[in-house]
């Protein structure tokens, strides 16, 4: 009995100093969170609420703490030196969210990022969280480690083999998201769309490593200056053979825009879209190879605006967030210097997919985002009908050619029923959940369709040419494991036009000038339809755009790696790689002397820089009020008196009605200024500071 008691407790010391290394690893968490979410309160409430992640977060830091521990043969050691390596990027994510509203990610070690401008920020973002959190960390910490056993002698070579294969295996569980990853296990989910929300939801370190995996991109074989020079000299340049117009060029991502009425077997009450049909049958429309199914918008337009192609880019990566960190050619900067007014438009938020910073590194010069719409919702995103209204008022406030890059939001997922007020079309064919979704989805086209439809109509009315292109970015999500096209027999499992069926999205191109006799029937990748429009609006592209239109003419639909060869393009999909690494990643051999040239004019929010002209007093009943007159006040706009947020309402984009609080005396000077925040109750824009003494 007393033998067994023995082993009993020896089996319970050991277990006990196991656990003691997953506590251990469990309190770096609990800190790395605490400097990264500078709050005591949201930290802790992660910690509970999000248990699961907490846990893997914990064997994340645990198989890096027996991997150091097997290396240098001591715990205590290597704790100490993991706990400042986490910490330290712990307090670097916490100034960078608090800063620049994203977090710390692994290529910002590698790649040229705003990260490198952060120290001027760090006096002063000390706060009481992060202060209080190192004062209590070290006498804590060594209170841990003697709490918990934690010897302080050197490990025997054995152990130190048996912690490193522990580690091996453990970070291979956590690294891997195949079908036995512990991510898969207990769902836990990689939001590579929003970086912040990722961070927020499954902690910084396991974010962290579930990114790492798209570090790794090596040059192309043979990439270096030479042979870049080659490839440039030896492309065909495309010269333009035109009049001298500079037509308007308007581009729409039509969100999860696609022709639903072709599915076999499914008959709708009414088309749901009318207008495009007709506009399809007389002008250049088909369809484009989409990278994307079901998500992943700005994928698209990444290929759309630059030409790059995801196909050299790791599975599952969103350059937007990732790999944009540098000026690169787009065709808002090709155009830009060509004379047009470039300007994005989106009804999101300016910080989802990293829009702000990657729509200034492709040149734009405005991006309108959804702070600076007036509320039109139609279900719970922004209305196709406003992003319509914001396209043709930049154009009109516009003297010149304008090339706008718009996206929408409103057939956006989900697709439930109760979505939208109230589905007028109704569908047959399909029954149950498929019904419900398809009648939901048939109720956003009509709002795409609409938006069509006015846009031609303004744009039919006016003398500027003008060319639309109007277009999918990828088929709808029409319920889990592809449960719409599969009931109704749009695609079977063994289908080998499975993947081509569900990338296919429809375009049309409309024009008020170019002759009808010219329509063609469209069939390409994505990547191609900036060259395509370029060269139909007759201007000139630049060495990138000339490449991908003889490519483009080889092989407008790009096969698989595999049919290269018989396609007759091996060697050219290589020379594309290396100009897409060039862009990118590369030393922009291509660019030339166009890579040292001065920094572009910074990108202005809005429809223009916002700016206070004057001030007066107006008595509205018993009431003063400041009327605050000036130019390109947006509906959100918020108004400071001396930094303190004033009541105020928006009457036009030139007048905003303020009530100040009434604390100050009498001709008291005042500091004004009109800002417009995010969601995240960041400053994106602001207006000049006006001194009033009414």
């Amino acid at each position: 009995m007393e033998r067994l008691q023995s082993a009993i407790r020896r089996g319970s010391l050991l277990a006990l100093r196991r656990l003691s290394l997953f506590a251990a690893s469990l309190w770096i968490v609990f800190l790395v969170e605490l400097m990264s979410r500078s709050g005591w309160r949201e930290t802790v409430r992660w910690f509970v609420l999000f248990s699961p992640c907490t846990i893997v977060n914990g064997l994340v830091v645990l198989s890096f703490l027996l991997l150091l521990s097997a290396v240098t043969g001591r715990i205590r050691g290597s704790f100490w030196i993991l706990s400042a390596v986490f910490l330290a990027a712990g307090l670097v994510n916490g100034i960078k969210t608090n800063i620049l509203g994203v977090p710390l990610s692994p290529w910002d070690f590698l790649l040229a990022s705003e990260t490198k401008d952060m120290t001027a920020y760090v006096s002063g973002l000390f706060n009481i969280a992060m202060i209080t959190g190192f004062i209590v960390f070290i006498p804590l910490s060594m209170a841990l480690l003697g709490a918990l056993g934690m010897t302080r002698g050197r490990l025997m070579r054995k152990r130190r083999a048996v912690m490193a294969l522990a580690a091996i295996v453990l970070m291979a569980v956590v690294y891997d998201d195949g079908k036995l990853s512990l991510q898969r296990l207990i769902r836990i989910q990689n939001m590579v769309w929003d970086p912040s929300e990722n961070v927020r939801t499954n902690g910084f370190l396991l974010t962290t490593l579930m990114n790492v995996k798209f570090l790794f991109l090596h040059p192309p074989e043979g990439y270096d200056g030479s042979a870049v020079s080659a490839i440039t000299a030896s492309t065909a340049p495309v010269v333009p053979q035109g009049d001298g117009l500079r037509p308007n060029i308007i581009f729409v991502l039509s969100e999860s825009f696609w022709d639903a009425t072709q599915i076999p077997g499914v008959s709708f009450s009414k088309d749901p879209l009318p207008f495009f049909h007709a506009l399809a049958e007389r002008f250049t429309s088909g369809t484009m190879q989409s990278p994307q199914y079901g998500g992943g918008t700005a994928n698209v337009e990444f290929e759309v605006l630059t030409g790059n192609s995801m196909r050299f880019l790791p599975q599952g990566s969103v350059p937007y967030n990732q790999y944009i960190n540098r000026n690169i050619e787009s065709l808002a900067s090709i155009l830009a210097r060509q004379g047009y007014e470039t300007t994005a438009i989106s009804p999101f938020h300016s910080w989802f997919f990293n829009s702000k910073k990657v729509y200034e590194h492709f040149g734009f010069a405005k991006y309108i985002s959804q702070e600076f719409f007036e509320p039109d919702f139609e279900g719970p995103f922004m209305s196709d009908r406003a992003v319509a209204k914001n396209i043709i008022e930049a154009t009109e406030a516009s003297p010149g050619p304008d090339f706008v890059f718009a996206n929408t939001m409103q057939n956006h997922y989900n697709y439930l029923p109760g979505k939208f007020k109230e589905n007028t079309i109704s569908v047959s064919g399909v029954s149950g959940e498929s019904r419900g979704l398809l009648e939901t989805y048939a109720q956003g086209l009509l709002g795409a369709d609409d938006m069509l439809r006015r846009l031609v109509g303004h744009y039919g009315k006016k003398a500027e040419p003008t060319i639309l292109v109007f277009f999918g970015d990828h088929l709808p999500s029409l319920g889990e494991n592809y449960k719409v096209y599969k009931e109704t027999g749009f695609v079977q499992e063994d289908d080998p036009e499975f993947y081509d069926k569900l990338h296919r999205v429809p375009l049309v191109v409309w024009s008020n000038y170019l002759p009808q006799d010219g329509r063609e029937t469209i069939r390409m990748n994505t990547s191609f339809l900036g060259p395509y429009i370029l060269q139909l609006a007759k201007r000139p592209g630049n060495y990138y755009t000339d490449f991908l239109t003889e490519l483009w003419r080889r092989a407008p639909l790009l096969p698989s790696e595999s049919g290269y060869a018989a396609a007759g393009i091996k060697e050219m999909m290589k020379n594309y790689e290396k100009l897409q690494y060039d862009t990118m990643f590369g030393e922009q051999f291509a660019y030339g002397e166009r890579k040292d040239a001065p920094p572009q004019e910074p990108m202005v929010l809005g429809f223009g820089p916002m700016r206070i002209d004057g001030v007066r007093t107006e008595k509205i009943g018993y009431q003063s009020v400041l009327t605050v007159t000036g130019s390109n006040f947006p509906y959100r706009s918020v108004v400071t008196i001396d930094g303190k947020q004033a009541q105020a309402k928006w009457r036009s984009a030139g007048e905003i009605a303020v009530v100040p609080d009434g604390s100050r005396p009498l001709g008291a000077p005042m500091n004004i200024r009109v800002c417009v925040k995010d969601s995240r109750d960041k400053t994106i824009a602001e207006s000049n500071i006006y001194v009033s003494s009414e």
